[in-house]
């Protein structure tokens, strides 16, 4: 299977500069960078290098702290490596300071484009970041440096489509001098694989980096006392939002409903259903400040949710009324909120699990479940500093356990 599959990734070398031009024309592409993920660099590497390659967003806030830490050290340069455009404009804004950390685009994983990335770069040490499982990328890695995998992520989907190729999955698992996996269920999962190497201490998402904010003249203002946030909203979740919304109106209360949806280009179909439903509302990007007299405030942007959680510490979070899965709730969390969570969140279990445990957040299996727990959290506040407290403690606690756990590779 792995012979197979360089086979075809040598064939698919030679249409590589095509298929990045063609990525460049959907402006999915950085057009001056590009060919970073050809393997031709323009900036020069003379140092101590230890690479951590990530994928996307979500993987590179994971290990920002981390990155910080080690930025400390002089004698090194900190590469990290990642795919998309939203990555490399976040890491540019955190690390804009840092002089020996730099971006680069992730190689494909061609064997001519990986053995090109390694030279030129020749990582001591070289950390791949929860899923991020590329095999010639991996093998070439082996050949040259230390390989660890940090916060190792496998889902059930995952681990099933694993098993139909067990024999692939061991071998490059084992390349790995060593795993710390993100959850214990997903260390069940690789040690499926016969891998031994493998350890839990934690997962690296409770020490991410909030999100930077979007909007820096935005000052949000809480109008109502009764307000609560549902956040990261998928299509059918509006609709229960709503129904919320008109059950608590029936109770006398004058509540406001801060929506923020998971996907912002779905605001006008998110509109004409609030029309439909008779519901008041007002979108951030036409008048800033939000007015009481209207059922939905709608936050039409990114980057903004920090500033709303310091005022307002009532959330729903989406992608778990439907099944999706859930959303990741740390963000509300580590602002000090109370937690409201629909049953299908089977991709955070385990982070929900701790969150449950510590009272933090609250299971709701419908609108009626979801509007008496926000009344009753109107008329009696949780205390949102004690939240704040365990979640900064347990933040601490895994991010110096990492720290430690890499100083036996990067020391």
């Amino acid at each position: 299977m792995l012979n197979f599959y360089i086979s075809i990734s040598y064939f698919f070398h030679f249409f590589s500069n095509l298929f990045l031009k063609i990525r460049l024309l959907k402006k999915k592409e950085d057009p001056y960078r590009y060919q970073e993920k050809l393997g031709k660099y323009k900036v020069a590497n003379d140092k101590n290098t230890i690479w951590f390659n990530a994928s996307s967003l979500g993987e590179i806030k994971s290990i920002v702290p981390l990155i910080l830490h080690f930025a400390n050290e002089q004698n090194l340069r900190i590469l990290v490596t990642t795919s998309t455009l939203s990555s490399s404009q976040y890491f540019h804004k955190v690390f804009n300071d840092s002089p020996n950390v730099i971006h680069q685009f992730s190689p494909l994983d061609t064997p001519i484009i990986v053995k090109r990335f390694l030279k030129h770069w020749k990582p001591r040490v070289s950390i791949f970041i929860e899923s991020e499982l590329w095999p010639n990328l991996i093998m070439e890695s082996k050949k040259t440096s230390n390989l660890v995998l940090l916060n190792a992520r496998l889902s059930k989907k995952s681990f099933a489509k694993w098993k139909l190729v067990k024999s692939l999955a061991r071998l490059i698992f084992e390349q790995f001098d060593s795993i710390t996996a993100q959850s214990k269920e997903a260390k069940s999962f690789i040690e499926y694989f016969n891998i031994k190497n493998i350890i839990f201490i934690g997962n690296l998402k409770f020490s991410s980096m909030e999100e930077l904010p979007n909007d820096n003249v935005f000052n949000f203002k809480k109008k109502l006392n009764y307000s609560w946030v549902a956040m990261s909203t998928h299509r059918g979740e509006e609709e229960f939002a709503i129904a919320v919304s008109k059950i608590i109106k029936e109770k006398k209360i004058i509540s406001q409903c801060i929506l923020i949806p998971r996907h912002i280009e779905r605001i006008k179909e998110i509109l004409d259903l609030l029309k439909l439903y008779n519901c008041s509302y007002q979108l951030k990007s036409e008048k800033p400040e939000s007015q009481a007299d209207n059922d939905f405030y709608i936050v039409d942007s990114y980057g903004d949710t920090k500033k709303i959680f310091e005022q307002i510490n009532l959330v729903f979070l989406g992608g778990s009324i439907i099944n999706h899965g859930g959303q990741n709730p740390l963000e509300a969390a580590k602002e000090g909120c109370s937690v409201f969570h629909g049953p299908h969140i089977h991709n955070f279990r385990e982070i929900y699990e701790f969150l449950d445990n510590n009272e933090i957040s609250t299971l709701v299996k419908n609108q009626h479940e979801l509007a008496t727990s926000l009344i009753l959290n109107f008329e009696k506040p949780s205390n949102n500093q004690k939240f704040k407290d365990i979640m900064t403690d347990h933040s601490k606690t895994i991010l110096l356990d990492h720290i430690n756990y890499l100083n036996s590779f990067i020391k």
